[in-house]
């Protein structure tokens, strides 16, 4: 039931949650926007591009980590001393993070590295230059590690504002937030940057003549944007949040839980070396492989090591992180399950349709570089905005039709848009006909945004919804990651094996090893994308057998017999039981 006290009624929750969803948009905006500008950051910062681009990409992996490390903990840390709190603590620590990004040229900062590496390390310190990188990566990972804690949150929220009844929509429209925000950041920190190019003159001469000094422009204004809009958020949600207090949990915090679940997916990611934004721009499949490259074995091998200490642990302490019977609940462990298969869905949306367009932009210049970026974030535009979009009337069908029909309809429509794809990729299918079947894709895996987070939501205790909130989103984040690192590996391993049979079919029986030429290799790795979209059509029925176990959810408006002449109450009834 709704937790917001009689005498502030007025105060509704829809616009609590719109305040609360600013910021959340705007770290979700963060995850992306510095990918399209990270050459310009790396040679403002009078580094060599092609030396430093694979540190510099932390300022993008080591965001993302940050993002999820934070889910994992600040749920159940609401829980236990309230939303409120947690939430503001967190949206500060993203506008410092964001201060910080800017503040890398700072002499204190600078000089308390310098002392670090000679007094503790003992160690020559990097030069200035260097140094700045490393500033820049650590102030990103403040940042995500407020932005991503306000997402399960806010989630949270929608559970303790909204009757059980009333939950589907709101979580489907901070579903929908949360997703245009990591779809636009690219785009808006290129257009930004862009716009500053060609027009900073005139802004800082515009400001002039009101009075304001201003300095030129950059990169660096994007993120002092941050801090404005933070204050606005801030002052909103400590207004908005002030008479909002969900239930409490107790006990004690886990920590020792958290350090292991923390440790478990620092290593999962340096394992698989599974990074989106790299991934997504890789030219062929060669390139695709070295973007993802993990660091070896012994990464996933602890990886396991310290998710199983943490299971252990979990079983063992008195107020674990994460109550395990949460799964033995048939609702939670089919969500959560068809939630791990979207993640993986969806990532093989966002690697494979930009890497069929580099590959067949072979020409190296500059213009055609351009244009197959546009073409590539086009393409990705038709799965990420229609998937947005779609989370509302998978909310509206949710309530009508219970968890598992929009559910189900959603995975339906994911498996018939990637089969539809291998079937027509080709090395000349027209953009128009894959653009519709992103499409088609991406309106399926939005409609199972609201119902999966609702069933979720619902099947956790009061005590419990910040840590169900935080699972619901890193479940989808494993799955993109483990998603991405598995299928690179499978395109390389076939590309190789299809060059080897081309080369053996074209030498016959004389025995010479013909060496494959440019065209092989370019049919193959075609053919290895079109048969990534049969996996994720496989994929997405295996979420749509994970849906089928759903139950309940359908919330049926039945005229109250005892109301008041002249007054239309209704009475909310749902198929599965209330709070």
């Amino acid at each position: 039931m709704s937790i917001l006290p009689s005498s502030d009624r007025r105060r509704s929750p829809w616009l609590i949650l719109a305040i609360v969803s600013l910021p959340v948009f705007i770290g979700a905006l963060d995850l992306t926007i510095i990918s399209a500008v990270l050459p310009e950051v790396i040679v403002s910062l009078k580094l060599p591009v092609k030396d430093y681009l694979d540190q510099a990409s932390w300022a993008v992996n080591g965001y993302l980590l940050a993002y999820a490390i934070s889910m994992t903990f600040t749920g159940r840390l609401s829980d236990l001393i309230g939303r409120r709190s947690v939430y503001i603590g967190c949206l500060i620590l993203f506008m410092i993070g964001s201060y910080l990004v800017t503040a890398y040229d700072s002499t204190f900062l600078n000089s308390t590295i310098a002392r670090f590496y000679n007094s503790v390390l003992g160690m020559r310190p990097p030069r200035l230059e260097e140094r700045h990188l490393y500033l820049v990566i650590a102030a990103r990972i403040v940042q995500a590690l407020g932005a991503g804690a306000m997402v399960p949150i806010t989630i949270a929220l929608v559970g303790d504002l909204f009757p059980r009844g009333e939950r589907a929509r709101p979580l489907g429209v901070v579903g929908a937030v949360d997703t245009v925000g990591w779809v636009l950041g690219h785009l808006y920190g290129g257009v930004m940057v862009r716009l500053f190019g060609l027009h900073g003159d005139s802004l800082v001469d515009a400001f002039g003549s009101l009075g304001i000094s201003v300095a030129q422009p950059s990169w660096e204004t994007l993120f002092i944007l941050n801090i404005p809009i933070g204050i606005l958020g801030l002052a909103g949600a400590w207004w908005a949040l002030s008479h909002v207090e969900g239930p409490r949990a107790t006990g004690r915090f886990d920590f020792l839980g958290t350090l292991l679940v923390s440790f478990s997916l620092i290593a999962l990611n340096l394992g698989l070396g599974a990074s989106p934004d790299a991934v997504m721009g890789a030219g062929n499949i060669n390139e695709l492989g070295e973007a993802s490259s993990g660091r070896g074995v012994y990464f996933l091998v602890a990886a396991l090591a310290f998710f199983l200490l943490f299971l252990w642990t979990e079983t063992r302490v008195r107020d674990p992180l994460v109550h395990l019977n949460l799964f033995q609940r048939r609702n939670f462990a089919s969500a959560s399950g068809t939630n791990l298969l979207v993640g993986f869905c969806l990532a093989i949306g966002l690697v494979s349709a930009p890497l069929l367009v580099n590959i067949r932009a072979d020409s190296p210049t500059s213009d055609d570089i351009q244009q197959a970026a546009l073409i590539a974030g086009l393409l990705l535009s038709g799965l990420t905005i229609p998937m947005a979009l779609a989370a509302i009337p998978g909310s509206v069908l949710s309530d009508r039709k219970g968890y598992r029909f929009p559910t189900v309809l959603g995975m339906a429509l994911s498996a018939i848009g990637f089969a539809l794809a291998g079937l027509t990729w080709k090395a000349d299918t027209s953009y128009w006909l894959m653009g519709a079947e992103m499409v088609l894709v991406g309106i399926g895996l939005g409609l199972t945004i609201s119902p999966i987070g609702t069933a979720v939501i619902n099947d956790a205790h009061e005590d419990e919804r910040g840590v169900a909130s935080a699972l619901i989103l890193i479940l989808r984040l494993i799955g993109m990651t483990l998603a991405i690192s598995s299928l690179t590996t499978y395109s390389l391993e076939r590309v190789d094996q299809l060059v080897r049979n081309q080369s053996t079919a074209t030498s016959g029986d004389t025995g010479e090893v013909i060496e494959a030429s440019v065209d092989a290799q370019f049919y193959a790795a075609v053919q290895a994308i079109q048969e990534l979209q049969f996996v994720g059509a496989a994929v997405s029925v295996l979420g749509l057998l994970a849906a089928a176990f759903l139950q309940g959810g359908q919330v049926k408006p039945l005229l109250a017999p005892a109301s008041p002449p002249g007054e239309k109450r209704r009475i909310m009834a749902r198929g599965d039981p209330g709070d």
